[in-house]
Protein backbone atom coordinates (compact mmCIF):
# COMPACT_ATOMS: atom_id res chain seq x y z
CA UNK A 1 0.00 0.00 0.00
CA UNK A 2 2.76 2.25 0.93
CA UNK A 3 4.44 1.71 -2.32
CA UNK A 4 1.49 2.16 -4.58
CA UNK A 5 1.10 5.44 -2.64
CA UNK A 6 4.59 6.48 -2.97
CA UNK A 7 4.49 5.88 -6.68
CA UNK A 8 0.99 7.36 -7.11
CA UNK A 9 2.62 11.02 -5.35
CA UNK A 10 5.71 10.52 -7.67
CA UNK A 11 4.03 10.87 -10.87
CA UNK A 12 1.64 13.68 -9.60
CA UNK A 13 4.97 15.26 -8.46
CA UNK A 14 6.62 14.55 -11.71
CA UNK A 15 3.16 15.70 -14.01
CA UNK A 16 2.75 19.01 -11.80
CA UNK A 17 6.96 19.67 -12.56
CA UNK A 18 6.42 19.15 -16.04
CA UNK A 19 3.19 21.48 -16.21
CA UNK A 20 5.03 23.85 -14.98
CA UNK A 21 8.00 24.36 -17.16
CA UNK A 22 5.47 24.12 -20.18
CA UNK A 23 4.83 27.28 -22.30
CA UNK A 24 2.23 29.13 -21.27
CA UNK A 25 -1.14 29.58 -23.24
CA UNK A 26 -1.03 32.99 -25.59
CA UNK A 27 -3.97 35.28 -23.82
CA UNK A 28 -4.94 37.68 -25.81
CA UNK A 29 -7.41 40.50 -24.93
CA UNK A 30 -9.95 41.79 -27.30
CA UNK A 31 -12.98 44.46 -27.53
CA UNK A 32 -16.35 43.90 -27.86
CA UNK A 33 -16.22 43.03 -31.60
CA UNK A 34 -13.79 40.23 -31.13
CA UNK A 35 -10.71 42.65 -32.71
CA UNK A 36 -7.23 42.34 -30.75
CA UNK A 37 -7.40 44.64 -28.26
CA UNK A 38 -5.03 47.49 -28.84
CA UNK A 39 -3.60 49.59 -25.79
CA UNK A 40 -3.36 53.18 -26.47
CA UNK A 41 -1.64 55.58 -24.39
CA UNK A 42 -3.32 58.95 -24.37
CA UNK A 43 -0.08 60.65 -23.41
CA UNK A 44 3.34 58.76 -23.10
CA UNK A 45 4.76 57.87 -19.26
CA UNK A 46 6.05 60.30 -17.43
CA UNK A 47 8.09 60.35 -13.96
CA UNK A 48 6.34 60.89 -10.78
CA UNK A 49 8.43 63.61 -9.96
CA UNK A 50 7.47 65.18 -13.30
CA UNK A 51 5.24 68.64 -13.27
CA UNK A 52 1.38 68.04 -12.71
CA UNK A 53 0.85 69.86 -16.12
CA UNK A 54 3.08 67.07 -17.69
CA UNK A 55 1.53 64.58 -16.05
CA UNK A 56 -2.45 65.30 -16.70
CA UNK A 57 -3.48 66.23 -19.95
CA UNK A 58 -5.54 69.19 -18.74
CA UNK A 59 -6.51 71.05 -15.19
CA UNK A 60 -9.57 69.78 -15.11
CA UNK A 61 -8.06 65.41 -15.16
CA UNK A 62 -5.64 66.94 -12.08
CA UNK A 63 -8.83 68.09 -10.27
CA UNK A 64 -10.50 65.41 -11.07
CA UNK A 65 -7.57 63.11 -9.78
CA UNK A 66 -7.19 64.61 -6.40
CA UNK A 67 -11.19 64.91 -5.67
CA UNK A 68 -10.95 60.96 -6.31
CA UNK A 69 -7.68 60.55 -4.60
CA UNK A 70 -7.56 62.85 -1.66
CA UNK A 71 -11.14 62.91 -0.74
CA UNK A 72 -11.63 59.51 0.95
CA UNK A 73 -8.57 59.83 2.74
CA UNK A 74 -9.41 63.54 3.98
CA UNK A 75 -7.07 64.98 1.79
CA UNK A 76 -6.45 68.80 0.07
CA UNK A 77 -8.87 68.50 -3.31
CA UNK A 78 -10.87 71.70 -5.06
CA UNK A 79 -14.28 71.52 -5.27
CA UNK A 80 -16.26 73.54 -8.06
CA UNK A 81 -18.36 75.32 -6.47
CA UNK A 82 -19.52 77.66 -9.17
CA UNK A 83 -18.73 77.69 -12.47
CA UNK A 84 -14.72 78.26 -12.71
CA UNK A 85 -14.79 79.14 -9.28
CA UNK A 86 -12.74 76.36 -6.51
CA UNK A 87 -12.64 75.89 -3.08
CA UNK A 88 -9.99 74.02 -1.10
CA UNK A 89 -11.26 71.29 0.50
CA UNK A 90 -8.72 70.11 3.92
CA UNK A 91 -10.76 67.20 4.55
CA UNK A 92 -10.27 67.06 8.36
CA UNK A 93 -7.56 69.18 9.10
CA UNK A 94 -6.87 71.32 11.94
CA UNK A 95 -4.51 73.99 13.23
CA UNK A 96 -3.74 73.47 16.51
CA UNK A 97 -3.21 76.88 17.91
CA UNK A 98 -2.76 77.93 21.44
CA UNK A 99 -6.70 78.90 22.18
CA UNK A 100 -7.66 75.20 20.26
CA UNK A 101 -8.07 73.72 17.37
CA UNK A 102 -8.51 75.85 14.20
CA UNK A 103 -10.43 74.67 11.19
CA UNK A 104 -8.42 76.49 8.22
CA UNK A 105 -10.33 79.70 6.21
CA UNK A 106 -12.18 78.54 3.64
CA UNK A 107 -9.23 79.63 0.47
CA UNK A 108 -11.37 80.04 -3.38
CA UNK A 109 -9.45 80.30 -6.18
CA UNK A 110 -10.54 80.65 -9.87
CA UNK A 111 -9.68 78.52 -12.59
CA UNK A 112 -7.27 80.68 -13.77
CA UNK A 113 -5.42 81.11 -10.86
CA UNK A 114 -5.07 77.60 -10.51
CA UNK A 115 -4.15 76.38 -14.09
CA UNK A 116 -1.04 79.39 -13.41
CA UNK A 117 -0.17 77.67 -10.21
CA UNK A 118 -0.38 73.90 -11.47
CA UNK A 119 1.28 75.20 -14.85
CA UNK A 120 -1.69 74.58 -17.51
CA UNK A 121 -1.67 78.26 -18.65
CA UNK A 122 0.36 79.18 -21.94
Amino acid sequence: MVQTLSAFLLGAISAAASACSAAPAAVERSDAAGQPAIPRMERPMVANDAPVSQRFATLEAYLDWLRLTQGPVDGSWYEEIRPGVYELRTGNLRVLTPEGEVKPANQTFTRDELARQFGFSK
